[in-house]
C-alpha cells in the first residue's frame, strides 16, 4: 500500500510539473532570421518580430525572402519555416496540435506521446501525424508536396481520398485533382532536415513526460505483482492424489470363495 501511494504521488507530481511548465506558454518563436512578421489573432496588421517571441492560437507568422523562423509549440511540436512562407497556429491542446501552411515550406519534428496527435492543413490536403519528421511545401497555386523522413503520416486530399506514407516517400497533391498519383521515392538530392536545438520549454516537457511514463510503468508493475504471487503459489502447491477404489462384482467374489472352498457343501455358484 505504501508503495502504491508513492507511485500515485509521483504520477500526480509529474502531471502537476508538466502542467506548470506547459501553461507558461502556447508557442514560442525561438529563431528569426531575415524578415519575420506576425499577425496577431483578431488584427489586420503584420508586425516585424524578433526571437524570442510568444505566440497564441490564431496567430499567423510569415517569412520574407532568404528568411527563416523556428517555432516550438507546447505538447511536442517543433517546426521550421523556410523563406516566403505563411503559417498559422490553429489548435493547441494535450491531445492534438494543428497548424496551417498557406504557402511556402515547413519542416516538422513531432514528438510521439500516448494520446497525442498533430495535423497540418494546406489548401490541397490535411495530414495526420504520429511521432514524425517530415516536410511540406505549398506552391502559390496550392500544389502540396509531402516528404516523409521517419514515422508515419496519413494524407487526406480534397476528394476525401487518403494515402499513407512510409519513410522516404513523397506525395504530390493538387487542389484540382487531389492525390492523383501514387507516392514516389524522395529524390536523393533531398537531405533529411537537421533538428533545431531544444529550447528550455521543450526540455522541461520532455523531463515531465519521462516522470509520468516511469511512474506509470512502476504502477503497472506493482499492480501485476500480486497476480504473479498467486500464480506461483498455485504452481507450487502439491497435487492431491485421490485413492483408487476397486469395485469387485458380487458374483466374482462368490466364485472366488467357491474356488478356495470347493469342498464345502454350502458353496453354491450361480
Amino acid at each position: 500500500m505504501k508503495y502504491l501511494l508513492m507511485v500515485c504521488l509521483m504520477t500526480m507530481s509529474g502531471s502537476a510539473f508538466a502542467a506548470e511548465q506547459v501553461e507558461e506558454f502556447t508557442a514560442k518563436l525561438f529563431t528569426a532570421k531575415g524578415t519575420v512578421e506576425c499577425q496577431k489573432k483578431g488584427t489586420a496588421a503584420w508586425v516585424a518580430v524578433e526571437a524570442p517571441y510568444l505566440l497564441e492560437v490564431g496567430d499567423q507568422v510569415r517569412t520574407g525572402a532568404k528568411s527563416k523562423a523556428e517555432i516550438y509549440i507546447k505538447y511536442g511540436s517543433k517546426v521550421r519555416l523556410g523563406a516566403d512562407t505563411t503559417f498559422a497556429i490553429d489548435k493547441v491542446s494535450p491531445t492534438e496540435n494543428s497548424v496551417n501552411v498557406v504557402r511556402g515550406k515547413m519542416q516538422a519534428w513531432i514528438r510521439k506521446f500516448v494520446g497525442r496527435g498533430f495535423s497540418v492543413r494546406t489548401p490541397a490536403a490535411v495530414c495526420a501525424v504520429r511521432g514524425t519528421v517530415f516536410g511540406v511545401e505549398v506552391s502559390e497555386a496550392g500544389q502540396t508536396t509531402w516528404d516523409l523522413f521517419s514515422g508515419s503520416i496519413q494524407i487526406a486530399d480534397n476528394r476525401n481520398r487518403t494515402v499513407d506514407l512510409v519513410p522516404n516517400q513523397r506525395l504530390e497533391v493538387s487542389q484540382a485533382e487531389g492525390a492523383a498519383a501514387a507516392p514516389v521515392a524522395i529524390p536523393p538530392t533531398v537531405e533529411v532536415p537537421s533538428e533545431p536545438a531544444k529550447i528550455k520549454e521543450e526540455k522541461a516537457e520532455i523531463k515531465a513526460e519521462l516522470v509520468i511514463v516511469e511512474a506509470k510503468a512502476k504502477e503497472e508493475a506493482a499492480l501485476a505483482k500480486p497476480e504473479a504471487k498467486e500464480e506461483a503459489v498455485e504452481e507450487a502447491a502439491p497435487a492431491v492424489v485421490e485413492p483408487v477404489t476397486t469395485v469387485i462384482a458380487t458374483q466374482e467374489v462368490v466364485q472366488a470363495v467357491c474356488e478356495v472352498s470347493a469342498s464345502s457343501p454350502d458353496c453354491v455358484t450361480k
